[in-house]
């Protein structure tokens, strides 16, 4: 089964700042060691490729499961109904393609790290 990852974001209407979701989906890609022949990254709102190019870009490039991957700290408006209706609107459409989502990132441990090399940064 040719299985595809995609690395979903809010969006913004600064271009640069979707960069940083380009560049986490190739770094993923890189870790994932050839787990996700397929991966790419797509917006709920504001910038492109959205959720739904982003998907069916996958799925012509031959996906057969697709992970969807929330890049996002909270699970909430969009993760609770936005996300759930994008995916039910494809899954209609593709019915034979099996999607699975990730949690959100929210209060994994290793966030604590993170902000911690972020504060002494500033020092």
């Amino acid at each position: 089964m040719k299985k595809a990852l995609l690395i979903l974001a809010h969006g913004s209407r600064v271009p640069e700042t979707c960069d940083t979701v380009k560049k986490l989906a190739e770094a993923v890609k890189e870790k994932s060691e050839g787990h996700f022949p397929l991966t790419g990254y797509g917006f709920l709102q504001f910038a492109k490729p959205t959720f739904e190019e982003a998907a069916e870009k996958l799925i012509q490039e031959g996906a057969e499961e697709m992970v969807v991957s929330p890049f996002f700290l909270f699970a909430g408006h969009h993760m609770q109904h936005d996300l759930p209706e994008a995916i039910e609107a494809l899954q209609q459409k593709y019915p034979k393609l099996t999607f699975k989502t990730t949690d959100v990132i929210g209060d994994d441990p290793r966030m604590a790290d993170i902000l911690l090399d972020q504060i002494q940064k500033v020092k």
